[in-house]
């Protein structure tokens, strides 16, 4: 648990002054928290984050930590933007941004809200939505990064990204558009599923993804520098892509699934 539970509650409502906070909150420790929400239709710039960390001065409570919470990915510049508005001097209170990527991972470390929010799911689970799962999976997976040959790839970052995004389809459920951050795939994430034979075979496929991203990370500066140790790993990066898809094209063949064509031998 993050903050004392009777201690967060929203601050006003929509239309009155806020002075930059949303949500109250305390910790544990007794540090006093302002959260400020946003829901950003357009990327937010240092300048809005000054702004609303300035209307915050004037909270009733003098703050501790000061937080923008925003649905916005991940973002190194708005981080550096947040670590000079701390080294500025002009606040008293520290300034942290969290961005949907935090919250996702928030969310999958607590068990007990992660079950509230699945039980329900898990209680109704039928046969169609295993099929309906079992098609995003599909889904995922039916792309270059794992239908075409290793020495095909132009660029291994790339390859690692695909690896990473196809990753987060199992532990939260949704797989973005590397380009506009926008969800293209989304279902639950495995730990939702009910326990039995089909969450053990998705296992399966999870395990040997998270095993191939080891090994990617392991190679990723051997691969981009020296074109001959790619060419020596291309075969080994075939045969367990091969074998994931080969396990992926069971289960989808099984289900009344178009299987995915793989190029490789």
């Amino acid at each position: 648990m993050r903050y004392v539970p009777e201690s967060v509650h929203p601050y006003g409502r929509q239309g009155q002054r806020q002075n930059g906070i949303d949500v109250y909150a305390e910790t544990g420790a007794g540090q006093k928290i302002g959260i400020q929400c946003k829901e950003t239709k357009k990327r937010l710039d240092k300048q809005e984050i000054e702004n609303e960390a300035k209307a915050a001065r004037g909270f009733t409570q003098k703050l501790d930590l000061f937080i923008i919470a925003t649905t916005q990915r991940s973002d190194a510049r708005l981080l550096d933007s947040v670590m000079e508005l701390n080294n500025c001097g002009q606040f008293s209170f520290t300034i942290r941004i969290e961005f949907w990527d935090d919250f996702q991972h928030y969310l999958n470390q607590c068990g007990m809200v992660l079950n509230s929010c699945y039980d329900n799911y898990r209680k109704a689970f039928e046969k169609t939505d295993e099929s309906h799962h079992l098609e995003c999976l599909g889904a995922a997976f039916n792309r270059p990064a794992f239908r075409d040959d290793f020495l095909h790839e132009r660029n291994y970052e790339d390859f690692g990204e695909a690896l990473a995004e196809t990753m987060r389809l199992f532990s939260i459920g949704i797989v973005r558009d590397r380009w506009s951050s926008i969800g293209i795939i989304q279902t639950a994430p495995i730990r939702s599923l009910p326990d039995g034979e089909y969450k053990s075979a998705v296992k399966k496929i999870d395990d040997m993804l998270s095993k191939m991203y080891q090994e990617y990370i392991a190679d990723a500066k051997n691969l981009s520098r020296d074109h001959r140790y790619a060419q020596d790993r291309a075969g080994h990066y075939n045969i367990a892509r091969r074998r994931l898809l080969n396990h992926l094209n069971k289960m989808l063949t099984a289900a009344n699934l178009q299987p995915i064509a793989f190029q490789y031998a």
